[in-house]
């Protein structure tokens, strides 16, 4: 028989780790972006020990209670990548992940029972609801939105620079950036993961969950032209680029009650292989549909 999944619940667990991710950011006094996870662990140096080492393929962090600190491994592969500051913002956010397992209470008191070593894979990989949740709270402690929403919500249609201007204000991965952009934007716009042609998963703002656009098409190969003339310039994703392209949104949503016009950022993350498109449409071709 089919597993049942409670999308709600784990929307709404999501969400409680994000907010708790926000709370660490706002009790460190973190008013300004960026957010240095690593100024949290010093705080927390009576009970947390971390290291950062080139670690290969074994895992992106890693996290064990040993009693009477935890120990924290945080894998710094990816600082071969150009970067500014200490780390790669692939890093900064695992540490930000891991730091999650620690302040949340049901991870922190499963690691404490078992004293058992948990590696992740982070940004948004894991179909695990635990890695969600730590993903989660990374995403709200180094994009707080009190921070972060009032820059992401000037404009309809922000350009490719733009969102690269907003990440590396906060100095965080182009991954994180896109997904908490969607989750607080005002405006109607999705974020969404594709690998080998086919879209793996993704999130859509709050303007398309009230015209009932609640989810992207997960498992859909996609049919758009722009996207597949992207996608085709490079098919072994070798490097980083990006470019942008239109569309429609039936291309990507479950959602067929009125052609939407879409705007496409799309941006190759060579380590994964996958492509992330946001997509953006006018909010005004949803005001009828939201009255």
């Amino acid at each position: 028989m089919a597993k049942i999944v409670d999308w709600k619940h784990i929307y709404y667990e999501r969400q409680l780790a994000t907010e708790a991710g926000e709370r660490i950011a706002q009790a460190y006094n973190f008013s300004t972006p960026p957010v240095d996870p690593l100024k949290i662990i010093h705080e927390e140096r009576r009970l947390i020990h971390a290291v950062g080492d080139d670690f290969g393929d074994a895992f992106d962090g890693r996290i064990k209670y040993i009693g009477p600190r935890f120990l924290i491994c945080y894998n710094t592969r990816y600082d071969t990548w150009p970067h500014t500051g200490s780390h790669h913002s692939k890093v900064q956010f695992t540490i930000g992940h891991e730091l999650g397992h620690y302040f949340l209470d049901e991870h922190r008191k499963i690691l404490v029972s078992t004293h058992t070593a948990h590696g992740s894979r982070t940004e948004f990989v894991s179909d695990s609801l635990i890695e969600q949740q730590a993903d989660c709270f990374a995403s709200g402690l180094l994009m707080p939105s009190s921070l972060f929403r009032p820059l992401i919500n000037k404009k309809n249609f922000p350009s490719i620079d733009e969102i690269k201007k907003v990440r590396q204000s906060f100095q965080v991965s182009l991954i994180g950036t896109l997904v908490r952009w969607t989750q607080l934007s005002d405006f109607p716009c999705a974020t969404i993961a594709v690998r080998n042609g086919v879209i793996q998963f993704g999130w859509v703002s709050e303007a398309f969950r009230r015209i009932g656009a609640y989810r992207v098409l997960r498992g859909e190969s996609v049919e758009g032209r722009a996207f597949r003339r992207f996608s085709g310039q490079d098919p072994s994703f070798s490097k980083y680029r990006d470019g942008s392209g239109s569309g429609v949104g039936l291309n990507w949503l479950d959602y067929s009650q009125k052609r939407l016009d879409t705007l496409e950022h799309y941006f190759v993350i060579p380590y994964t292989k996958t492509i992330w498109v946001f997509l953006i449409v006018d909010e005004n071709d949803l005001l009828e549909l939201d009255l």
